[in-house]
């Protein structure tokens, strides 16, 4: 596989798990906002649903590297080490983000 498809798919999951904590903040901030654009109940059901296709969606990419992984050969086997580790450091990550709902008992502060 080229280098610089591997190099896409290393990043792939970086950028989702990005996508994944702006989008968990940006619905706590309209939840927590002066005008409560968001109940808690709700807040909370969406952020799991978001957490929840999060997961899978990074679970495939962390198949998907691994058989990547298996397959490569040569100086292509280092990224594709990096895309596998990338993708299990995102779906941590993106397990992480959950904390603040779940600890967190509504808007405070």
């Amino acid at each position: 596989m080229s280098g610089t498809r591997t190099l896409l798919r290393a990043a792939a999951p970086l950028l989702a798990w990005a996508l994944h904590f702006s989008l968990v903040y940006a619905l706590i901030s309209a939840a927590c906002a002066p005008r409560a654009l968001m109940a808690p109940g709700t807040l909370a059901a969406t952020v799991a649903l978001l957490t929840a296709a999060g997961a899978i969606g990074m679970l495939a990419l962390l198949v998907l590297a691994g058989r990547g992984l298996r397959r490569a050969e040569g100086a292509d086997r280092a990224l594709e080490q990096a895309a596998w580790w990338s993708a299990l450091i995102s779906l941590l990550a993106i397990l992480a983000n959950v904390w603040p709902i779940a600890i967190l008992p509504g808007c405070t502060g």
